[in-house]
């Protein structure tokens, strides 16, 4: 078996994986939430843009930084496996096909996203006077050129293996980065590819002349390490919508919340506090609650618009709530807990309480923000809808989402 035809079945495997879940990753309530947001998003930065002279220095500055930071978006998929480095290693001198096919393949989603950005910038570009629309296409080939070298300098950095090397050629690409946008935002945009492929040319000439003597052969312990980093951050975003036996989730102990434990009320309720001290120790629920209210607070905060607050406040909830409801089955493994003599009643209540809890304290967040953004009339408001919102979550939606699951296993 060659590389080109491990290659093809890897590809295959990876594709048929992505296939299986994203069933469940695009279902019908996060794709009419997401239509839903970037509709609101769209319509608010229509406004924004009415309001741009061609004066407007910050938001061009922000965009050659935006476009800047974007092109490190992306890792190399390899898809290497561990045993690689003990079966593959004698066709090392065949690798450079393997890695050609690599970063074609890395290169396809980051094009797509890339192109979506450029044409979200484009509206404030041409609101302020800088380009016209046919300026587009060498912007967007500035990115696409910009980002094939950044995934060249991830495949030389499989060879190089120290990390000090590799973050200053990073950063002399952020700095090309930075030049070229602002030659082609400022001065003229046909330049800037031009400039970025005489870069290509001279890192290619630096690389072959400093690197290659240097490291000649793939560092495999790294590039196994890597990939299978890759590997777990894509299986950890799966995760958040549906099982993923790949992730192994870490348990920290957090001594310095266990006051918020007793707030839970374990003496009267059990489930309760085990549903409190899982979602304080687990990794995945913490971390995906405190993100989600990030994000929301962030948003809300450079959000002027009362309706569309009231609108995002919800929304945020929603998912919020929605991603926390896998904490509801996160013990149905575990034998000792199956055998606990309590009602399946308690159970329910015990979760009911803690995602009441935990919704109401990013209800409250979300609607201290909106009453400082837009008056005590849109505060209030806020209050009142998270509030009702919450309550038709835990009273109605989250029944009918765990009672099939839990008359499954019972």
């Amino acid at each position: 078996m060659n590389l080109d035809s491990i290659w093809k079945k890897r590809q295959h495997m990876h594709l048929k994986k992505f296939s299986r879940y994203s069933k469940y990753i695009f279902n019908d309530h996060f794709v009419l939430v997401l239509l839903f947001l970037m509709g609101a998003l769209a319509y608010q930065y229509s406004e924004f843009v009415k309001t741009i002279t061609p004066d407007f220095l910050l938001g061009k500055l922000l965009i050659v930084i935006l476009f800047s930071g974007s092109i490190f978006i992306g890792k190399l998929a390899t898809f290497l496996e561990p045993a690689d480095q003990v079966f593959l290693l004698a066709k090392e001198k065949e690798w450079g096909s393997y890695f050609r096919k690599a970063k074609k393949y890395s290169l396809i989603l980051p094009s797509v996203l890339l192109f979506f950005l450029a044409a979200a910038a484009m509206p404030m570009l041409f609101a302020g006077r800088t380009i016209g629309a046919i300026d587009f296409l060498p912007i967007y080939a500035t990115l696409i050129l910009l980002k094939s070298i950044h995934l060249d300098l991830q495949e030389w950095g499989l060879k190089i293996g120290e990390r000090k090397v590799q973050r200053k050629n990073n950063l002399y690409l952020f700095g090309a980065a930075i030049f070229s946008f602002s030659i082609a935002i400022f001065f003229n945009p046909w330049v800037a590819p031009v400039l970025v492929t005489l870069y290509t040319m001279f890192l290619r000439k630096k690389v072959q002349v400093a690197f290659e003597a240097r490291y000649p052969l793939y560092q495999w312990e790294r590039m196994i390490a890597s990939e299978e980093q890759r590997k777990a951050r894509i299986n950890r975003i799966i995760n958040l919508f549906t099982d993923v036996p790949q992730v192994q989730s870490k348990a920290k102990r957090r001594k310095y919340l266990d006051a918020l434990l007793r707030l839970a009320g374990g003496d009267s309720n059990p489930y309760r506090y085990l549903f409190a001290r899982a979602f304080i120790r687990g990794t995945d629920y913490s971390g995906l609650f405190f993100r989600l209210a990030g994000i929301g607070a962030v948003l809300l905060l450079f959000t002027p618009s009362a309706e569309f607050s009231l609108g995002l406040s919800l929304l945020f909830l929603y998912l919020t709530g929605f991603q926390l409801l896998p904490l509801y089955f996160h013990f149905n493994e575990n034998v000792m807990y199956r055998l606990y003599p309590a009602r399946q009643a308690e159970k329910f209540a015990g979760f009911k309480r803690l995602l009441g809890s935990l919704l109401g304290a990013e209800g409250l967040l979300f609607a201290a923000i909106i009453f400082a953004n837009n008056g005590w009339q849109s505060g209030l408001a806020a209050l009142a809808l998270n509030a009702g919102f919450i309550w038709f979550f835990s009273r109605f939606y989250m029944v009918r989402r765990t009672q099939k699951r839990d008359t499954a296993l019972h």
